[in-house]
């Protein structure tokens, strides 16, 4: 007189199963690739190799070359001056 798990079970995976239109094996699959590519989808967006990080130092690199023309201009304004001063003395 000794039940199973396995036979307790088995007619709740027979009425999964005619709900589901699959099988039990072929649905606990499924449902283990879509997890596992959900994961690795938001990783992507919002981890540390993700797209927004990559928005953020396009963006910065902007920021640096902007600073960049400035301080160029401002070099050549204040050389002008030096060599104006040095050809005034």
């Amino acid at each position: 007189m000794r039940i199973s798990f396995q036979e307790d079970i088995q007619p709740y995976i027979k009425r999964l199963e005619e709900i589901l239109g699959l099988s039990f094996k072929v649905f606990l699959l499924t449902s283990l690739v879509v997890s596992v590519l959900g994961i690795y989808v938001a990783n992507l967006l919002f981890g540390t190799q993700s797209l927004q990080v990559l928005q953020n130092l396009k963006e910065e690199s902007r920021v640096i070359e902007l600073q960049i023309s400035e301080l160029k201009e401002e070099n050549a304004l204040l050389h002008k001056k030096y060599l104006e001063w040095t050809d005034a003395q």
